[in-house]
């Protein structure tokens, strides 16, 4: 609804192409939806951070893009930090460091949370049986729509703010139609949900609920989409895909700064390994770097050198 009065009067090009985006944003969120069902979320967050690898692959196969070296390197560098963050990577075991003691119920716990997101999730459905078929979990298959749908909302808003450069409030409006796509794409949900019917919205009619639903609905949403079509000026999407790996580093942060939340080993380690892949990406478009590439690449005619 905030998104609606920010593309009255704007080009419908415009508006086409930032819904274009936001159905590929919808994707990537119904999918992770669909993977918290039956995977955990650290599990599900390290698949989604496969975008940094994702982009530039597609960026080179299916869009012609240069793949640069240095941004794959920063692309894989991240997803080992996020892997160390999400603890999908112990640093303890990887420096030999083990507790003292292990209880055996926690233990079972966790091999039994590990083996609900294998071969056991792969049941009813085309999902599944595709998942069967390939020996993973019906989660972790769906939970690979995040980075195909995220990366492609990078590509394709990187490529349409380009393409509408002349066009005054392009990313603005942009970023509000792919909010507004994703809205009626999540109230199309619902309503299929309910069989057509909204339900009882009356218990969210409390000041305390009403401010969290405003903060997620335009700081966290309509204000970050917007600043990502800021940043895509000038950023590529392999940038950008890097900085989202950063998420979780910020989560972390804000979570023990907000929710008191304690942060072990792997969330030091895991959060600087990141830091360094979006440095090393950010050093890369640095404009000395590239001229240093250019000057290694040159090549010198030798039949145009005078004769002695």
């Amino acid at each position: 609804l905030v998104s609606i009065p920010l593309v009255i009067g704007q080009k419908w090009e415009v508006i086409l192409a930032g819904i274009e985006c936001g159905l590929w944003i919808t994707i990537g969120y119904i999918s992770q939806a669909m993977a918290l069902q039956s995977i955990p979320s650290g599990k599900c967050a390290f698949i989604c951070s496969l975008t940094v690898v994702v982009v530039p692959l597609m960026g080179k196969f299916f869009f012609g893009k240069e793949l640069k070296p240095i941004n794959l390197v920063s692309a894989v560098i991240a997803l080992a930090g996020v892997g160390v963050l999400e603890g999908m990577i112990s640093w303890q075991e990887i420096m030999g460091i083990h507790p003292a003691m292990a209880e055996p119920t926690t233990a079972a716990t966790a091999v039994t949370a590990l083996a609900s997101s294998t071969l056991t999730e792969a049941n009813a459905g085309p999902v599944g049986a595709l998942a069967k078929t390939l020996g993973v979990g019906k989660g972790d298959l769906l939970a690979l729509g995040q980075p195909i749908g995220f990366g492609l909302s990078f590509m394709r808003i990187e490529h349409y703010v380009e393409k509408f450069k002349d066009v005054k409030n392009r990313v603005l409006t942009i970023s509000a139609s792919e909010c507004i796509a994703v809205g009626l794409c999540s109230l199309a949900w619902v309503l299929y949900d309910y069989h057509g019917t909204l339900p009882d919205f009356g218990y969210m009619v409390e000041y305390h609920r009403l401010i969290a639903i405003a903060w997620t609905g335009i700081m966290t949403t309509v204000v970050a989409i917007y600043f990502e079509g800021l940043a895509l000026q000038t950023a590529s999407a392999t940038d950008a895909a890097i900085t989202f790996a950063s998420e979780p580093v910020w989560a972390s942060l804000f979570g023990a700064w907000l929710l008191r939340e304690k942060l072990n080993v792997n969330t030091y380690v895991g959060g600087s390994i990141i830091l360094v892949a979006c440095l090393l990406g950010a050093i890369a478009d640095l404009p000395g770097f590239k001229k240093s590439e250019e000057d290694t690449g040159e090549v010198i005619d030798v039949d145009s050198t005078p004769e002695p």
